[in-house]
């Protein structure tokens, strides 16, 4: 820097000084505070004047100005109080607004402002000081100082700003991802990762095919085998070695998603796009703000999106430059895959630079059709390719398992070549098999268990209820298997415990006493068709509620005992829906869902017999939360199957016994989880006054005969209450049209107004629900 240059600098520095203390100066009444930067301000510009007048004689080899130019540098200390001033001065009135307030003056500087303000003149004075005096040594000292005092400065600024983007982006996150309202696929991931043995699917990932498709330009990967036969532990086998390599090229964006039967939130084709577009948005700004977008075009995310929408965005960030990996799990378990197999089709044939998707599924037809005729690497999961990673996972278990082990090696060998010869490429099979042999205890029960395997997993789940029936269990595992197959979401072990707690029928009811003192029990009664898995999420009782109360297996609030129950595999559902099961009749679609919603409402009626519940209670009772969550689910599951027609006698009955005790059943449920509000918060501050009356909540759930029987009761039709306002507003606003026309009948006012959504045609119209309107 010259020393024309330096004096330019400095003269930037005097008139912002000037403007400040003027504008300060012609104001009366200034604080104490003000009259201080008035002051300081003064003080600085006479001492800049001065450096000035002695820069504009320097010469540019003086060793003084070499000394004194360091205080121009590019963010040094003129820089930096340049700075300051500039953004005090920015926030001045204009000329004109000054001439309007006269006297008054428009201070806006917050405290902070102010200090930094004078804390700058203060330094900027010493080292100007230690200039004029000649005194380079202090002066080089002292901006040496400066600097650093500034440098750190700005890296605690960064770090607060740093930490500010870092809140703000997780609000953004928790803000989409709630929008969304999309299931977490990597509980699936991690559980079948940690099933999976290191030196299995090495065929696959050590494989030329998995190569290509990895490092090619575009592919899509079919792995299709039949049940049992490890598809799900070879996508996640997949999906771990992609995310190693994320690790070595960070911009590479990896989704996934897992299609689960044990969860129906995860068997939808829409919740799959939603997640695939949520995580590639955590990795990528640019997709994370058109999300963004997205959210604020629909009311800032009052309202869904339209799934063109969601599709369109996906679309749009798969076309986006750099490495994209999609692992689609189980295409089979997904409920409408009529959609998405054209999606997917649609992206593979567009041939998006560097987009590689990787799906499992059986060889049904429907997949096949889709992606077949698409696929640059269709694997068949046959016996020859997967034997050696079953010849492993055997020789693991019998080395690890201490009644397996106990054997001698030649027995072992029996073990390893009985199982090795019936496996047919079916991992689950040789699981059953091996759970079943190492009960045996002596060796001629042994090689009779070895003789006689069953062929098929079919004939596998028939002997393993053959087994529960003579041990005196068959009836808890069927009602058990109900549930298990019909939930709404996945169940909780100690949920588990209440349900085999709980008759249903005639002589039904919850008994505390028939609970299992131990739960882990539960695998003697179901045996190998379920699995156990630890819950690691927080998992409060209430999402957003007001207690913190987690219910585990023994009352305490660990989430260490919390333990999901769950199907152990797809073949288990499907062996009991089909006609191959003796015990088909038990788990027809409308039995189960009488059975879980007949358990859910005994278990309220009788925790609510002596009054509405408290909070101790609510902690005491593990299947509250579903209880109160899902039975008027199952309830309008019921009314679909049947089209409309009567309840079964005693399910109506409870129904009715529960809507109708409103100082306590009733008053349990609004307060608990009102249904008009699902989201919110548990409020126990809710009184029965302020409880709508039972026609309304039987409306808002929409199952006739209720309806009906309630409006048998000369219940007033166009009484007032709960968020909708009236029982034919609720019922509009839910679209339940043969609600609406019962309502119409019993005289309801079809011209009832109400705060929020005036009519109930209007509500209904609001509603898109046509054929109400």
């Amino acid at each position: 820097m010259d020393p024309l240059s330096m004096t330019a600098s400095i003269i930037a520095v005097l008139q912002l000084t000037s403007t400040l203390t003027s504008y300060i100066n012609e104001a009366r009444n200034a604080t104490a505070e003000q009259k201080k930067v008035a002051v300081e301000a003064g003080n600085l510009y006479g001492l800049l004047t001065n450096l000035r007048f002695q820069v504009e004689e320097a010469r540019f080899n003086d060793p003084w100005f070499n000394q004194v130019k360091l205080l121009g540098v590019p963010n040094g200390p003129l820089d930096q109080f340049k700075g300051v001033l500039e953004s005090m001065v920015k926030q001045l009135p204009t000329s004109r607004k000054r001439d309007q307030v006269k006297s008054a003056l428009l201070w806006k500087f917050t405290k902070k402002e102010v200090e930094d303000a004078l804390a700058r003149m203060e330094r900027l004075k010493t080292l100007i000081s230690c200039a004029l005096t000649n005194d380079l040594m202090a002066l080089s000292r002292a901006i040496h100082e400066d600097l650093e005092t500034v440098r750190e400065q700005n890296e605690q600024l960064c770090t607060r700003m740093d930490r500010l983007q870092i809140r703000a982006d997780q609000e953004l996150q928790d803000k989409l991802s709630k929008w969304l309202n999309i299931p977490d696929p990597s509980t699936n991931y991690h559980a079948a990762l940690q099933k999976r043995h290191p030196e299995t699917g090495q065929w696959l990932l050590s494989g030329q095919r998995f190569t290509e498709w990895k490092s090619s330009t575009s592919s899509l990967m079919w792995l299709h085998g039949s049940a049992g036969c490890g598809k799900t532990i070879l996508s996640a086998a997949s999906l771990h070695n992609i995310l190693q390599h994320k690790e070595s090229y960070p911009d590479t964006i990896v989704s996934y998603f897992y299609f689960d039967f044990n969860d129906a939130a995860k068997q939808s084709s829409e919740k799959a796009i939603r997640s695939l577009l949520f995580q590639a948005a955590l990795q990528a700004n640019d997709i994370l703000h058109d999300l963004e977008t997205l959210y604020n075009q629909y009311s800032g995310g009052q309202q869904q999106p339209a799934e063109d929408s969601i599709h369109s965005l996906l679309k749009k960030a798969m076309v986006r430059s750099g490495v994209k990996y999609i692992i689609l799990d189980a295409l089979d378990e997904c409920i409408d895959r009529e959609g998405l197999l054209p999606f997917i089709r649609e992206v593979a044939t567009s041939q998006l630079r560097d987009l590689h998707i990787l799906a499992t599924s059986r060889r049904e037809k429907d997949i096949e059709d889709e992606l077949s005729p698409v696929a640059d690497h269709n694997i068949n999961i046959q016996s020859a390719i997967v034997d050696e990673d079953i010849r492993i996972y055997i020789r693991d278990r019998i080395a690890i398992d201490a009644r397996l082990k106990k054997w001698p090696v030649s027995v072992q060998n029996e073990i390893m070549t009985a199982l090795m010869e019936k496996a047919g490429g079916m991992f689950r099979w040789v699981f059953c098999q091996l759970e079943s042999i190492r009960q045996c205890i002596q060796l001629k029960a042994l090689r009779k268990a070895l003789s006689s395997l069953p062929k098929t997993l079919d004939e596998t789940y028939n002997r393993i209820l053959q087994s529960l029936d003579s041990a005196g269990q068959l009836q808890n595992a069927i009602k058990a298997l109900q549930w298990l197959c019909f939930s709404n979401r996945p169940l909780e072990l100690a949920e588990m415990v209440e349900i085999l707690a709980i008759e249903t029928g005639d002589q039904g009811g919850f008994d505390p006493e028939e609970r299992l003192p131990d739960p882990m029990d539960v695998m003697v009664v179901c045996s190998t068709l379920i699995v156990l898995n630890p819950i690691n999420s927080n998992g409060d009782f209430w999402e957003d509620s007001d207690t913190d109360n987690v219910v585990s297996v023994d009352g305490s609030d660990k989430d260490a005992d919390r333990m999901q129950i769950r199907l152990a595999h797809f073949s288990v559902k499907e062996f009991f829906l089909s006609d191959r099961c003796a015990f088909r009749q038990s788990f027809q679609s409308q039995v189960c869902h009488s059975i879980v919603a007949e358990g859910c409402l005994r278990y309220l009626l009788h925790l609510c017999h002596d009054g509405p519940l408290t909070e101790d209670l609510v902690a005491q009772y593990a299947l509250t939360r579903y209880a109160v969550e899902e039975w008027w689910q199952h309830l309008q599951t019921i009314s679909r199957i049947i089209d409309g027609t009567l309840l079964d006698g005693t399910l109506l009955q409870l129904t009715l016994r529960f809507l109708t005790d409103v100082d306590a059943s009733l008053l349990s449920w609004v307060q608990l989880y009102d249904i008009d509000s699902p989201k919110g918060r548990m409020d126990f501050s809710v009184k029965a006054e302020d409880v709508a009356q039972p026609l309304y909540y039987a409306a808002d759930i929409g199952v006739p005969t209720v309806v009906k029987e309630i409006l048998g009761r000369n219940i007033d039709v166009n009484a007032e209450g709960g968020h909708y306002g009236t029982a034919l507003q609720a019922a509009s606003g839910r679209g339940h049209e043969a609600v609406v026309q019962i309502l119409l009948d019993a005289g309801a006012d079809v011209n009832a107004q109400e705060e929020y959504y005036s009519t109930a045609l209007k509500l209904a119209s609001y509603q898109d629900h046509e054929a109400i309107v």
